[in-house]
């Protein structure tokens, strides 16, 4: 089997984190959100693909928007039963009484690696009591600055029920969950849910459409730990990592860019340079780690400039990212987006449109980042057009793009373990657990090699208990008099030596 789990892959990138790169992660976290599976499980191992199943040996990417997508065959799966769609967020503090505790959460993560791992068991949660104390009232004054209420949860949850009615548009009973990670409502709590409506399908949807380590990756650990120990975790999930390349997106992006555009004066619609931002990580997870987070990014750039090439909109563009903080000697993948800004007043453009494109909802990182740092600093270096695209939210095209991506994992979900065994179709390992019994990791014994030495596991464990017993009662004897003497009679009473 070739198949190898993407959760794997991200253990094994986070493992090599260092503390700085890490706390930088977490503070991602705050800035993208605050500031602002037994049997058949799919996990891809290859980064940028769209909703692709393991079961499968193939899927196709899809890198333009002119591909036709059959939209009313999709969700002909061959049966009707209920399908569970998780979407995920990196949550964020409904109110500013809230932040400090958030913030003692996103450093809490057992995935971010704020000390090395022989303290971390020990001060990790001081730590991170103490980063939330020093943070905290920086946060909830930039909260307040946009009327103390984050719009985050609410618009997510309409775009679940957006979502739930373009499946329904599908033929598909789609049934749509909400899981932040740092937040209310938490993964826990959504799967809690779906186990209680005893769905067996589950389609994961990370609500960011480039995959990093640091937001997908974090979110899908969790669940994976869930998968193992949770019981009546859905028998069959799949997970979709990035959809940054899906029509839908496009489309819906172009769509709003292009609305954006023409709201500048007359004129200087041909001359605008369209500045995209997107969140900013330290380079580390990239040079290091491997992350593919800055690939799609840049792709996703060049993708949306096609598009708008091919309308008419041509205009000069550039990349920069947001977010950045912590010590200088800490390199984050750039332009800053302040640092271009700078660059394109100093280049003589005095009218720019501003795009987020890795955002799909409102928060701080737009409303206040975006809207009003970054608006006075254009204003004050003398760019006198400045224009903010707005999110996505619930766009149709954007949530018909979700639609798809869900329709298309479930004839996998609902073709029988069993026949794709037999039709000698690559498949997951856990799909061939199915029908051997082997449902879980401590459930599941190997053949060994070669003959391994010693005793067994179980017989290491009754050893070492006894040997612990038999310390405990002779320490107890060295150490008690009473104890001695209680032996000594004993011994004369069967005519041993009392020695």
């Amino acid at each position: 089997m070739r198949t190898i789990s993407l959760l794997n892959q991200v253990a094994g990138a986070l493992g090599k984190s260092t503390m700085l790169a890490a706390l930088a992660t977490a503070s991602i976290a705050w800035n993208a959100a605050a500031l602002g599976v037994r049997s058949s499980h799919n996990f891809p191992s290859v980064w940028g693909q769209p909703a692709r199943s393991l079961s499968r040996g193939s899927s196709r990417m899809m890198l333009s928007i002119d591909e036709e997508i059959d939209f009313a065959t999709l969700g002909e799966t061959g049966d009707t039963e209920p399908v569970g769609v998780l979407l995920l967020s990196v949550g964020a503090p409904e109110t500013p009484d809230d932040v400090e505790e958030y913030l003692y959460n996103v450093f809490c993560d057992p995935e971010i690696l704020t000390l090395p791992p022989a303290i971390s068991w020990l001060f990790k949660r001081p730590l991170a009591w103490f980063i939330a104390k020093s943070r905290a009232r920086d946060a909830k004054e930039a909260m307040k600055s946009i009327g103390g209420v984050s719009p985050q949860l609410q618009t997510i949850q309409a775009q679940a029920e957006a979502m739930k009615d373009a499946l329904a548009d599908r033929g598909i009973d789609g049934r749509v969950y909400i899981a932040t990670r740092y937040w209310h409502p938490f993964a826990e709590e959504a799967v809690k849910q779906i186990v209680a409506d005893g769905l067996n399908k589950l389609v994961i949807v990370p609500l960011y459409p480039q995959f990093s380590l640091s937001t997908s990756g974090s979110a899908l650990r969790v669940l994976e730990r869930m998968l193992y120990s949770e019981p009546g975790f859905p028998a069959k999930s799949s997970v979709v990592p990035a959809w940054y390349n899906r029509p839908g997106y496009l489309s819906a992006m172009c769509e709003l860019i292009i609305q954006s555009m023409r709201t500048l004066p007359e004129g200087a619609v041909a001359r605008a340079h369209i500045l995209f931002t997107a969140q900013g990580l330290p380079r580390k997870y990239v040079d290091d780690l491997g992350d593919p987070y800055e690939e799609q990014i840049e792709r996703s750039v060049a993708l949306l400039h096609e598009a708008l090439s091919a309308q008419g909109f041509s205009n000069n563009h550039s990349l920069a990212y947001q977010g950045q903080f912590g010590p200088e000697r800490l390199r984050w993948i750039g332009p800053a987006a302040d640092d271009e800004i700078r660059r394109l007043a100093r280049q003589g453009v005095e009218e720019v449109v501003m795009v987020p494109i890795s955002y799909v909802f409102e928060h701080m990182g737009t409303l206040n980042e975006m809207d009003r740092e970054f608006a006075s600093l254009a204003r004050s270096c003398g760019i006198t057009s400045f224009v903010r695209v707005p999110t996505l939210g619930t766009n149709p095209a954007f949530i018909g793009a979700l639609a798809t991506v869900v329709a298309e994992a479930l004839p996998d979900l609902s073709r029988p373990s069993m026949q794709q065994i037999n039709a000698g179709n690559p498949v997951s390992l856990n799909m061939v657990n199915e029908y051997t019994r082997l449902y879980t990791k401590d459930q599941l014994q190997l053949v060994p090699q070669e003959q391994p030495w010693g005793f067994t596991e179980q017989a290491e464990v009754v050893n070492g208990r006894l040997a612990m017993a038999a310390i405990t009662v002779s320490i107890a004897l060295s150490a008690d008099p009473t104890l001695k003497a209680v032996v000594a009679m004993y011994r004369a009473a069967r005519g041993m030596d009392p020695a």
